[in-house]
């Protein structure tokens, strides 16, 4: 396979190594959209290629902090505000009677925590626990359990292992049943992403489309797909195989991920790639039009052009 066909991941152009700051855009971009699993992923790849960005640590660091925890702790609340008795507030009060009211209600705030604490704590733990979590049913306790487990494993790339503990999670039967559908298609769509790194485009289609059933609307994982057909394609066409179903099948995924979102400029590029490995250079030249009149500036735009100028067609 010649070098502009093979990328560093599946996602990206075949030609062009996706750019720090791109990756850092895509992080802040899943951060908006409260996708915290798809923003820790970009933002450390970011990390991966400038390990000594500061910016992008905190960023990291933010992503982290903002995702959902699976049990939330109360922590005491500290600092309560000092209640100053009303004598103490008017004019002229005698300085030695005010210390020695305050003596009096500090001793007694003590005495009344050490005597009352266990009491205290857990009433505050009543007031600033949701009321979905006061009566989170146990079947509910062991499925986020098991959540929070597969969160560690995926952490550590251990996505198989992660996986299986979603789906014991979801025999549980949760009553937040698409939060876990959601991190299994993240799981899928990180397994199929290693498997485009290993040019295994068949496992990949597979997994992609396991995170596709998932989550319907799972753009990137419409994306990983459409580009792992288009790849397995050329793959099959050079070696005289059954390659068209493979084109077929990524066109299909790539005119979904436009109807999902009109502006996704890398899905209008590889439909393009599609149609000219198809032989169907007309459409392929409206693919790299539309792509010039999205962003006439880009980049993206700027490809466009040579590639219609090669193909011999005006802009």
């Amino acid at each position: 396979m010649d070098n502009e066909e093979r990328t560093k991941s599946g996602r990206d152009y075949p030609d062009e190594t996706e750019s720090i700051d791109l990756l850092v855009q895509k992080g802040i971009r899943y951060l908006e959209q409260e996708d915290y699993d798809q923003a820790i992923e970009r933002i450390r790849e970011a990390l991966k290629l400038a390990p000594f960005r500061q910016d992008i640590k905190e960023l990291l660091a933010q992503a982290l902090d903002r995702r959902p925890e699976v049990t939330r702790k109360i922590k005491p609340i500290d600092g309560d505000k000092e209640i100053v008795p009303r004598s103490a507030r008017k004019p002229g009060i005698n300085v030695g009677l005010w210390l020695f009211l305050f003596t009096i209600l500090t001793l007694t705030s003590v005495a009344f925590f050490f005597f009352f604490s266990s009491s205290i704590q857990t009433f505050i733990s009543n007031i600033a626990r949701p009321n979905e979590e006061k009566h989170i049913s146990p079947t509910d306790r062991e499925a986020a359990a098991l959540y929070k487990s597969a969160e560690l494993l995926q952490d550590q790339r251990r996505y198989s292992e992660a996986i299986d503990e979603i789906k014991k999670a979801l025999e549980k039967k949760p009553t937040d049943r698409k939060r876990y559908e959601m991190k299994l298609a993240t799981l899928y769509y990180l397994i199929g992403e290693s498997h485009d790194k290993n040019d295994d485009y068949i496992k990949a289609i597979d997994s992609y489309e396991k995170a596709i059933q998932n989550n319907p609307e799972y753009i990137d994982a419409y994306y990983g797909l459409g580009w792992a057909n288009y790849l397995q394609g050329r793959k099959n066409q050079n070696r005289r195989l059954k390659y068209q179903s493979y084109y077929d099948k990524a066109l299909v995924s790539l005119q979904k991920i436009l109807e999902l979102d009109a502006t996704h400029i890398r899905a209008r590029d590889t439909l393009a790639r599609v149609y000219i490995a198809m032989n169907d250079t007309a459409k392929a030249a409206e693919m790299y039009r539309q792509i010039i009149r999205q962003n006439p500036e880009s980049g993206e735009a700027e490809r466009a052009r040579r590639s219609l100028k090669s193909m011999g067609f005006r802009e």
